[in-house]
């Protein structure tokens, strides 16, 4: 009897130890966070379509506005990512996109072979898109949370985290890139010191970042 006994607390200490995918804790909710991260985590710059072409009103723009496309385009330029020529096009009607019969001088970018190697596609809606990316957002540490909430028929979390970034492009890290995309040079800045916050919620499966779908 004394033997069974003790196998029956030792099996129930088992069971407390290893928990469950539903309790909340920061282990849980980690590996929420690195799910979310792993479908959800590219960074990106934004740029779907290739080849750009910049129209020379752009161009001019630039010098006052470096984040305008001409701006962007260049920045890329500067690091090797693109190149660009001077190209006649045919001027479309802003309504119809029908073409109006005279002909427009843009510069058009494309993709250069160390540029090929940054450009990702995916499916999104039904739709095929792409941009060029830079990194992958990756957990550094969950900081803290706030609940479990009742939101109708579930529960939710607000969880308080800190990033890393893996993969993170040498390129990105450029002068030219972070006054063109001033965005870029926030989210490097921010690495294991810029607390984020996102929404989990419970499932029958366990906690689960929301955004995933």
């Amino acid at each position: 009897m004394k033997t069974h006994l003790a196998f029956a607390v030792a099996g129930a200490i088992l069971l407390t130890a290893c928990g469950s995918k539903t309790d909340v804790n920061e282990k849980n909710f980690g590996a929420a966070m690195k799910q979310y991260f792993e479908k959800k985590g590219e960074l990106c710059l934004g740029l779907r379509k290739w080849p750009a072409d910049v129209s020379q009103e752009d161009l001019k723009a630039q010098k006052d506005d470096p984040t305008n496309m001409a701006g962007k385009m260049e920045a890329l330029v500067a690091v090797g990512l693109v190149s660009g020529t001077d190209t006649e096009i045919d001027q479309r009607h802003w309504a119809s996109n029908k073409p109006t019969g005279r002909k427009l001088m843009v510069k058009r970018y494309v993709l250069t072979d160390a540029g090929k190697k940054f450009h990702r596609e995916w499916e999104r809606d039904q739709e095929q898109v792409s941009d060029i990316c830079y990194g992958n957002l990756a957990l550094d540490k969950i900081v803290k949370w706030e609940g479990p909430m009742k939101r109708g028929d579930y529960q939710e979390a607000r969880v308080t985290y800190l990033y890393e970034i893996d993969d993170l492009a040498g390129w990105a890290r450029k002068s030219e890139i972070q006054t063109a995309f001033p965005k870029v040079g926030k989210i490097i800045e921010g690495t294991e010191k810029k607390e984020q916050k996102h929404q989990v919620k419970l499932t029958s499966l366990g906690w689960e970042a929301k955004g995933l779908d």
